[in-house]
């Protein structure tokens, strides 16, 4: 999957099965949402607004597919809009009527697929946003591959995988090794490469990886290095905070 804006790269054969999942959840939820809207029309006889409501909902699932597929971050936005209008319609249904039902299955699969998408492979989360390098969510690393080691910045750690920026240019299903900062040197990881973005020239390569946890010792280091970044977040914010003018 590559496009031109963000040049993103995936990769199509170890993920293939978490992208059609998810494919296969968003017309899910279309197909509920046109049954709720169905339910909706024969309770109040109004047939013109369901052909209005079909044809509206979908072009609105034809574009957020479209989002999907390019694994724009303008998805989120839609499929928030989406989620706030699915609970509206939800509270003011009968209780436990069909529509009640069609569109509770519709919310429900909506949580699941933005569950399913909600990790740094598809979606990681950069703070572009602080420029002040000491705030930002992120640990200094070395990322080592057979004989080489390079600098590099973890950015995101959520669901057994993470966000790597570094510069140098590193292929798809590549294994990486990783080890934070010195005071952590102890903590070595495996990682594989799933997925590669370009945002533009000077920016680093973000590369999408999943942690390979084959041990049950590395799950227990996995589990202390993921607090050990959750408490560096808060003592960051902290220290950001504290030192902001007043």
């Amino acid at each position: 999957m590559y496009n031109d804006r963000v040049k993103l790269i995936i990769n199509k054969l170890r993920l293939k099965q978490e992208i059609d999942r998810s494919e296969i959840l968003n017309w899910g939820v279309f197909f509920f949402l046109l049954l709720a809207f169905f339910y909706e029309a024969v309770r109040e006889s109004s047939w013109l607004s369901l052909i209005l409501a079909i044809f509206i909902s979908s072009g609105y699932f034809y574009l957020l597919a479209r989002l999907l597929k390019r694994l724009y971050y303008s998805f989120w936005p839609f499929l928030g809009f989406l989620a706030l209008f699915l609970i509206l319609k939800i509270f003011n249904q009968p209780f436990f009527s069909m529509s009640f039902v069609a569109y509770s299955a519709a919310l429900f699969l909506l949580v699941v697929q933005a569950y399913s998408l909600w990790t740094p492979i598809f979606y990681p989360i950069v703070s572009w946003w602080e420029y002040d390098f000491r705030y930002r969510d992120d640990l200094k690393i070395n990322v080592l591959i057979k004989d080489e080691k390079s600098d590099g910045r973890l950015t995101d750690l959520r669901r057994g995988a993470g966000c790597i920026a570094s510069f140098k240019d590193f292929k798809l299903g590549e294994t990486l090794k990783i080890e934070p900062f010195d005071d952590l040197e102890s903590m070595k990881f495996k990682v594989e490469v799933m997925s590669k973005r370009k945002y533009s020239v000077g920016r680093p390569y973000n590369y999408g990886v999943r942690f390979i946890l084959d041990d049950p010792s590395d799950v227990s280091v996995f589990s202390n290095f993921v607090k050990f970044w959750k408490s560096e977040r808060k003592l960051k914010q902290k220290k950001k905070f504290k030192n902001e003018p007043t």
